[in-house]
């Protein structure tokens, strides 16, 4: 279906003669030609739109069925299906009401935000710089230069269509505004919106993880241009959480793995050993025998979740290092400590040997 008043698009009044087309679209291509225009994208949209106007407007039979039918218009020659029709009705109905149909909505924005895990698990709160594309205050967002606006001549400048006696809408022609621009808005060079940079401030709550979004609602970039006069709804900003990798903890979930070395007559004879936290450090026993790999859960010292349920838990796992040089004196220590301990001192070799035995046997 047609979205577009391609008489509007094309500048000229339904009456104009193909000559009159012609010369229309002639200017606008050549004002518009991606050519002319390197690298900038709304040349491009409009070159495009300028082309489908054409196409149609420019052909004999194609403008008599398009001049029939309006916005029901289609470019395979199929009927209107019947929500389209529902829709022009709608649209004649706001119209009549004073109700008038916004723009398009403005692109979402996407911005990531580099937390410690601190950072994340006490919540904080960031002030960010934002690029975003902001509606365009010398012409309302419009493209159009003040100073370059001539009256629309079908409407005689109110806006309002006088084709129909009943349900009175915007004039096609001018899209509601009254006026037809002779000149581009030198602030934004036609595009009605402005690069802009804003500082922001985002509120991250306590537990979040990495790959969660924080939207902002309303703060990504204005709408672009105007339909019937009325700016279209900004777009959202998305704030992606990004938690950088810590050098004591890792996450699962809401728990915190933490690996803590030991020494080996620690682990052996037993011992209070220092454990770190995400406020400090505290202080765990250690039984004497522990083996290497094993863990200590240590409730409610982990993360907070997200929706406020009970904290995780730390699971601190200690791993009994083997030193990998030694002085002569302890060699001597440690071999004398062999002698004495015997292999009862090691159940689980001794089943191994039993075992190895047994299978030689």
């Amino acid at each position: 279906m047609a979205r577009r008043d391609y008489y509007a698009v094309l500048g000229v009044a339904r009456a104009a003669s193909p000559d009159e087309v012609k010369q229309a679209f002639r200017t606008l291509a050549m004002r518009w030609h991606p050519d002319r225009n390197p690298g900038d994208t709304q040349a491009e949209v409009r070159f495009r739109e300028v082309a489908e106007a054409w196409d149609v407007v420019g052909d004999p039979e194609k403008r008599a069925r398009y001049d029939r039918l309006g916005s029901l218009y289609t470019h395979d020659g199929r009927p209107p299906r019947p929500e389209d029709v529902n829709e022009m009705f709608l649209d004649a109905l706001g119209g009549l009401f004073g109700r008038k149909k916004a723009g398009d909505r403005g692109e979402d924005l996407r911005y990531t935000l580099q937390l410690t895990l601190e950072e994340a698990a006490a919540g904080t709160e960031r002030v960010v710089a934002i690029h975003r594309t902001l509606s365009c205050r010398d012409c309302g967002g419009s493209g159009d230069a003040a100073e370059g606006r001539a009256a629309c001549e079908p409407c005689s400048g109110s806006g309002r269509s006088a084709t129909r006696r009943f349900l009175r809408n915007d004039c096609a022609h001018c899209a509601g505004k009254g006026y037809r621009p002779t000149a581009r808005c030198g602030r934004c060079s036609g595009e009605g919106r402005r690069a802009n940079e804003e500082q922001l401030r985002v509120k991250v709550p306590a537990g979040v993880a990495t790959g969660q979004k924080l939207k902002l609602r309303g703060k990504g970039n204005d709408g672009p241009g105007l339909l019937g006069g009325v700016q279209g709804p900004p777009g959202d900003l998305l704030v992606v959480v990004d938690v950088d990798e810590h050098a004591l903890f890792r996450r699962r979930g809401n728990d915190l793995l933490c690996e803590v070395p030991i020494r080996f007559p620690e682990a052996a004879l037993g011992a209070e050993i220092t454990v770190p936290t995400l406020d400090g450090t505290t202080r765990i026993r250690v039984p004497p025998g522990t083996p290497s790999g094993k863990s200590f859960r240590l409730p409610g010292r982990g993360m907070p979740a997200p929706e406020g349920s009970v904290r995780g838990d730390l699971h601190a796992r200690v791993v009994v290092e083997i030193p990998s040089a030694l002085p002569p004196e302890a060699v001597a220590v440690l071999e004398e400590f062999s002698r004495k301990a015997g292999e009862g001192s090691y159940p689980k070799r001794s089943a191994w040997l039993h075992a190895l035995r047994e299978r030689g046997a």
